[in-house]
């Protein structure tokens, strides 16, 4: 900003405001540094001190800081300031035109009093909270140009709101615990650099919303379950970048509550890490998701998974990118699920029975993910865990599953350039397993299917899958297969280097039409891949590096056909 613009901007200031601004803007500089140049402020600038509001963490300034807005958007719009105070409030209702700007040494604090909180309507079934209102701090609907800005917090104060026993079965919990902001059905929302902690419930929910950039939050929770981050709710047109997030549940989730996809969504440059996943599509997937780029994050200590594609309540998920992700204390990398929930949110227009959604067209290239080593961690530590998990070993979640139903298929799934490194610890009796359950209507985790028999990546009702140039690695010995692939059509492994130490690298059942190219395993194994299935036909081998295999090719159970062979290297060196 030049001096002719901040002396103009400031001269137009009411004099309380001007004063405040000056001190925040001293506050945020440390002595002796030369003072960072700040953007403008948009339009006339409504400081909530003006309105009656005492900032001393103890009145409750509810209805001064609406005033503040009010006042704001009755003169046609512009900045209602909060300067540096910690001011108390149960919610506030954002309008059209209003940014709401938290200076430097600024904090929004969220009264523990509930009836400070109002119930609003949601529109679709909540099933963290049950029934169709939620309870929230900041509240906009169907405003448009709004925005949250600035260096200052918003602090939830949720601790007084635990969970409470869900009423109706299909619910995760009930009672009124407010979220920290909820905005609905808004077109052109800005949030922008303030941090944001201790939400009762999730921290920011952004639902029906378009034209939305989430830019440069920190997302902070510590107490409960369903503290997820943000939520981005049948949304599009929705950019977040450069967010840090760490968190009790997920980190940051995109769902479809309502019958709209959430689309055209750009993801970059955030790092996230929760006891729960870091980075999910669904589970509500009534609407479905579809033109979504994710490049250039990182998460990390994420117990439930890192990135998770989840298509259970009907729905489409398609047609997504995702380069350049890096991953630590992570369980299963990646994780694709069609299920079969079929619940309508509350929507009685819904056909019934609903249809099963569908999971396709997704590429992912470059990433590098090291595995939990700690069944501490896994288990969530500090009580965090369910019951049922408390007894889990870390490896029951660390096998990526690319996995439809019987005739619903994951489609086109193609993944390269990928380096895992994974703990471990499986055994042979664990690579025999083969009662694995479809759980169709269950909660779609990637531990849902218990301890499976292979470590790498688990694929079943698929088809158009390809993994190239993917190297996994052990830190400890594993007895169970690389990979097991079943009922997939068009399956293509380029380039698949693995640590090996149990009885077969590669297993296929009833697999129509692979090619398995390039691909070695990096210590010795009795069987390179074993065949199995009738319905198994066209499968191809070339150029494989098979010196380590006692075997390259078993037929096994039902399968009697053969499998074409040129150029791999076998025999002696």
């Amino acid at each position: 900003m030049t001096d002719f613009s901040r002396r103009r901007f400031v001269s137009q200031l009411p004099l309380a405001g001007a004063a405040a601004l000056a001190g925040a803007a001293a506050a945020a500089v440390p002595a002796g540094a030369a003072p960072a140049v700040a953007a403008p402020l948009t339009g006339p600038v409504y400081n909530v001190r003006d309105h009656g509001a005492k900032g001393d963490g103890v009145t409750l300034d509810t209805a001064s800081l609406q005033a503040a807005i009010d006042a704001c958007a009755a003169g046609g719009g512009g900045t209602v300031l909060l300067p540096p105070g910690t001011f108390v409030s149960g919610t506030i209702t954002l309008k059209t035109h209003v940014t709401l700007h938290l200076a430097g040494g600024a904090t929004l604090r969220g009264s523990q009093q509930v009836a400070d909180y109002p119930a609003k309507p949601f529109g679709s079934r909540d099933l963290d909270i049950g029934g169709f209102e939620i309870w929230t701090l900041i509240y906009a609907d169907t405003a448009h140009n709004i925005g949250i800005e600035g260096r200052g917090t918003i602090d939830g104060a949720g601790q007084p709101f635990p969970p409470r026993p869900k009423i109706q079965p299909l619910d995760v919990a009930s009672g009124p615990r407010p979220r920290g902001i909820f905005l609905k059905g808004c077109h052109r929302v800005v949030l922008r650099d303030f941090r944001i902690t201790n939400a009762a419930m999730w921290a920011v929910h952004l639902a029906l919303c378009d034209h939305v950039t989430v830019d440069g939050l920190g997302v902070y929770s510590k107490d409960f379950v369903q503290q997820d981050g943000i939520i981005i709710d049948s949304s599009r047109d929705v950019r977040v970048a450069n967010c840090t997030v760490n968190t009790v549940d997920d980190a940051l989730v995109f769902k479809s509550s309502f019958p709209a996809p959430s689309e055209n969504i750009v993801i970059t440059n955030c790092v996230l890490t929760c006891r729960s996943s870091a980075l999910k599509f669904g589970t509500q997937s009534l609407g479905g998701f579809r033109n979504i780029a994710i490049s250039n994050c990182v998460f990390h200590d994420c117990r439930l998974g890192g990135l998770k594609f989840e298509a259970v309540d009907g729905g489409v998920l398609e047609d997504v990118t995702v380069t350049n992700l890096s991953m630590f204390n992570v369980s299963a990398p990646l994780f694709f699920k069609i299920g079969n929930r079929a619940r309508d949110f509350g929507f009685k227009d819904i056909p019934q029975p609903q249809p099963i959604g569908r999971l396709r067209n997704i590429t992912i290239r470059g990433l590098r993910a090291r595995l939990l080593p700690d069944e501490f961690l896994y288990q969530g530590g500090h009580g965090f865990a369910s019951p049922d998990r408390r007894s889990y070993p870390y490896r029951i979640a660390n096998t990526v599953i690319i996995g439809g139903l019987p005739g619903h298929p994951v489609e086109n799934i193609s993944i390269s350039d990928v380096h895992f490194t994974c703990p471990g610890g499986g055994t042979a009796e664990e690579a025999k397993r083969t009662d694995i359950p479809e759980e169709e209507k269950r909660y779609p985790e990637n531990d849902m299917l218990g301890i499976l028999p292979c470590w790498g990546f688990y694929i079943r009702h698929a088809q158009g899958i390809t993994l190239a140039n993917v190297r996994l690695d052990l830190a400890a010995p594993d007895y169970r297969s690389v990979l097991v692939a079943e009922d997939v059509a068009d399956l293509e492994l380029d380039g698949l280097k693995a640590d090996s130490h149990g009885e077969h690298f590669i297993r296929l059942r009833d697999v129509r039409t692979a090619a398995i190219r390039r691909s070695r395993a990096l210590q010795p194994v009795d069987v390179f891949v074993e065949v199995a299935g009738a319905a198994t036909t066209d499968i191809a081998l070339s150029d494989n590096h098979l010196r380590t295999a006692r075997v390259p090719v078993q037929p096994a159970g039902g399968f009697t056909g053969t499998v074409a062979q040129h150029g791999n290297l076998t025999g002696p060196a």
